[in-house]
């Protein structure tokens, strides 16, 4: 059943109520094939590609001339022909075209030339083997390299090893006594004479009395005595007024290098950079030492029990 080009399927209203949205007839397209159906596609003939394409032609393609053109081939050396006995030579024609002709037939003949084209390659000569007495005295010979004997180059193996070993062990040991010394500083004790001051720790110290206390107490043990010590601080600055909360850390020793601890009795309320503050301590010591110990002040108490870093000893 064939369809009506003009059905586009959209309901069409009676013929006596026409409407303005009834749409127009389809037309068909102008680059439609209706009829009579397109004939198959046929293989394009030979030629007819637009491609650019070198044209080959029918049969064996032509030479072509190489490029660098190959070496010629040496000729043959002839080998010298034996001498021949002498002979008369030809009577003298009295024609000299006679002459010319007998020349030019005893001459030999020019060799054809030769064609780039068809002219073989040179082939290289093969490499001649040496004969069997060359390479069995080459075997024989010694070579100019001795080799080291097994044992010698297992000493020198294992020497390598222990030098190395040792170095590491150099270097990794000089590598934690570096780290030790940066973590644990040796103690740096100054010395202060009497009367006199010395900056420490963003403060300025200096020692005001050491005497036994008036009024000793009554749990000492035998044979000692407290003593009061009177120390000056002023800060520097305003990290220097953490003293208040965080004292330093006080020892007394003697000139034989015992020590006995020093703890803080009194401290100002607050410090503020410039203006001195009195700090009051205690220490229980020998009776016979009591008139030559000196005070040993540390910035806190990690590095004072440690010994480390700097630190100051008040003479009295």
């Amino acid at each position: 059943m064939s369809q009506n080009p003009n059905d586009t399927g959209v309901w069409r209203p009676p013929a006596a109520e026409p409407s303005w949205f009834t749409p127009a007839p389809r037309l068909p397209r102008p680059d439609a094939r209706v009829w009579p159906p397109p004939a198959p596609e046929q293989e394009e003939p030979r030629g007819s590609s637009t491609v650019p394409m070198p044209a080959v032609q029918d049969g064996q393609a032509p030479g072509r001339r190489t490029w660098p053109p190959p070496p010629p081939v040496p000729a043959a050396s002839p080998s010298p022909a034996p001498a021949a006995s002498p002979s008369p030579g030809p009577a003298a024609s009295p024609f000299p075209g006679e002459a010319s002709a007998e020349r030019a037939a005893s001459a030999p003949a020019p060799a054809p030339p030769m064609s780039l084209s068809s002219s073989p390659s040179a082939a290289p000569p093969a490499p001649t083997a040496p004969p069997p007495a060359d390479r069995a005295a080459s075997a024989a010979a010694p070579s100019g390299r001795r080799r080291m004997p097994r044992p010698a180059k297992i000493g020198l193996q294992l020497l390598g090893a222990v030098a190395l070993t040792a170095a590491l062990l150099g270097v990794k040991g000089y590598d934690e006594l570096t780290r030790f010394e940066r973590d644990n500083p040796a103690a740096q004790v100054r010395h202060v004479a009497s009367g006199q001051a010395a900056d420490l720790a963003d403060a300025r110290w200096r020692l005001l009395k050491i005497a036994p206390m008036a009024q000793q107490p009554d749990n000492l043990a035998p044979g000692t005595v407290m003593l009061q010590i009177d120390l000056e601080g002023t800060a520097l600055n305003q990290d220097g007024t953490r003293f208040t909360t965080t004292p330093p850390y006080y020892y007394t020793g003697d000139a034989a290098g015992r020590t006995w601890m020093a703890l803080s009795w009194k401290a100002p309320e607050r410090l503020t950079p410039g203006v001195p503050g009195r700090f009051t301590l205690i220490s229980s010591v020998p009776k016979d030492v009591a008139g030559q110990v000196e005070l040993l002040l540390w910035p806190n108490s990690y590095v004072g029990e440690r010994e480390w870093g700097p630190a100051l000893r008040f003479a009295r």
